[in-house]
């Protein structure tokens, strides 16, 4: 390694070559990896009436209207990242499972003597087992091995059941994409997120009752998805009579990412080959892309409570969805107004208007006629996008902000690791906070696709620490789908009820009430 860039063995260019990650890409990563970018200047948190729109009644019931044309006519679809694995969902039984190799001691033991966290986390689980949907797979599990985990409740003894849970050789929890975990029961079947998402996507079918939803997925558990879920797409069309066209999609290897230690240059394994980790969510954009869609649902795998918790979700949702077509429509016009030449000072005022009122940007009035007209256009000629924004409780998550840019202030979801140190600060300002429940437009007012990576922000790069064999790591991710990626799009912030937000970022958040009504029935009507 010099100043210039990594020292690359040939094997290393081979199996750089072999993943489609071109030397200039590994150069411009380690670069990043050596002096990471600044961060966003953040200038304050976006509240209501000040980038985060409200929404009245009136105002749900017209945007519903405009969202049912859409609807009739097939122009939505939904996409849902789901290859993360569920390891951090099962963290603080990783920790018990660690404290118990590390000091001997059985289970019951640790809870009874330990008030860390992961200690008092792990006990209400314990505790709770028989209301999670997977108390029955592992029921069923223990039971081919001549154990009964009514008893083994009873006897406080946890030891047998957490093995069932996390072992390769049991369900094996923590590997598997957070997606196949049981989610919840549905009478006595019990149901994953992945089943979940489908029948939430239901009301979302067109006037020739088909809805569209892609997923994308871990490589080594795609076979396993798609059994999934032509078992669920048969019995939807049977029950319900509607045609669900399911896809998938694997993050591509050409974004993976290098790793830097202090002192050392780039990271390698024991075996001296170089560590490459998948490039974050962010890596996505391009199989959002591929899915040619026109307007899309965006929600995560985790965010999807059981059925009788679902319909006011998806009133919003219409309205949201709604509110894209209204302003990107009117965007649409404003651009072939300005395009054709000849606009009058009042039409070129009105755009300027809409621009400013809908989008928070203002043009400087030294800008000379040319220019103002070409930065008009430069703004309309984009992806759209609505973002249901709810208000702060306490979730962990990213957030909308005001952040200056170089075509003047934007509206941004940030997450806190954007944050440079004295901008934490503004956090104990922010009043909302992004659950990943958005609309977006992917085509432009001719209805071909856009080519998102052109309005990603390639700076918004995510560098972190992380472990790697004992030693302490720099990593990198891409910007974040909905962070850097969607970063020079044109967004929109709409207030949402708090309660629909039905995150699952640990285990116990299953014992939620989104989470915890046990229904007959599979689908909607």
């Amino acid at each position: 390694m010099d100043g210039r860039g990594p020292h690359l063995l040939l094997r290393d260019r081979r199996e750089l070559g072999a993943r489609g990650v071109q030397p200039s890409e590994a150069m411009r990563q380690f670069q990043l990896l050596r002096n990471p970018p600044p961060p966003p200047f953040v200038i304050r948190p976006c509240t209501a009436g000040d980038g985060i729109e409200r929404l009245t009644l009136s105002d749900r019931r017209r945007l519903a209207r405009l969202a049912g044309d859409a609807l009739r006519a097939g122009r939505f679809s939904r996409f849902v990242p789901a290859s993360g694995a569920a390891t951090r969902l099962f963290s603080d039984l990783l920790q018990l499972d660690q404290e118990r190799k590390t000091s001997g001691n059985n289970i019951r033991s640790i809870l009874k003597t330990n008030q860390n966290s992961f200690a008092r986390s792990s006990a209400h689980f314990f505790a709770s087992l028989p209301r999670f949907a997977l108390y029955e797979p592992l029921r069923r599990l223990l039971g081919d091995q001549r154990l009964n985990v009514a008893r083994l409740l009873a006897a406080q003894n946890y030891d047998p059941i957490l093995d069932a849970l996390i072992h390769r050789k049991g369900m094996n929890v923590t590997r598997r994409p957070k997606g196949l975990i049981p989610f919840h029961w549905v009478g006595r079947k019990v149901v994953s997120a992945f089943e979940e998402h489908l029948r939430e996507a239901l009301p979302l079918r067109d006037k020739n009752r088909s809805v569209r939803v892609h997923f994308t997925v871990a490589r080594d558990f795609l076979s396993e998805i798609k059994k999934l879920g032509q078992e669920r797409i048969r019995f939807i069309k049977k029950h319900f009579g509607i045609t669900v066209r399911l896809t998938f999609s694997l993050q591509n290897s050409e974004t993976d990412t290098l790793a830097l230690e202090r002192g050392k240059g780039l990271v390698r394994g024991l075996d001296g080959r170089l560590l490459l980790r998948p490039g974050g969510h962010g890596a996505l954009l391009k199989n959002l892309e591929k899915t040619l869609g026109d307007i899309v649902f965006m929600k995560n795998i985790d965010n999807v409570p059981v059925s009788s918790f679902q319909a006011e979700g998806n009133v919003w949702r219409q309205a949201l969805a709604g509110r894209l077509i209204e302003v990107q429509t009117r965007g649409n016009a404003w651009a072939r107004v300005l395009d054709r030449g000849g606009a009058s000072r009042s039409e070129r005022i009105e755009a300027e208007e809409f621009i400013q009122v809908t989008l928070g940007r203002v043009i400087p009035r030294s800008v000379p006629l040319p220019k103002r007209i070409a930065w008009m256009l430069h703004l309309l000629n984009r992806p759209w996008r609505v973002c249901g924004m709810v208000p702060n409780t306490g979730e962990p998550g990213g957030g909308p902000f005001w952040v200056k840019s170089p075509w003047g202030d934007s509206r941004q979801i940030l997450e806190v690791a954007q944050l440079g140190v004295h901008q934490k600060k503004l956090l104990k300002k922010s009043t909302h906070f992004n659950p990943v429940d958005m609309v977006v437009g992917l085509r432009d007012g001719e209805g071909h696709p856009y080519s998102l990576d052109r309005f990603a922000d390639l700076s918004q790069v995510i560098v972190g620490r992380k472990r790697f064999e004992g030693r302490e790591i720099r990593t990198l991710e891409h910007p974040g789908l909905w962070n850097g990626g969607m970063a020079h799009w044109n967004t929109v912030f709409v207030e949402i009820p708090a309660d629909l937000f039905h995150p699952v970022k640990t285990i116990n958040d299953l014992l939620r009430p989104g989470h915890c009504s046990r229904k007959k029935s599979m689908g909607t009507r």
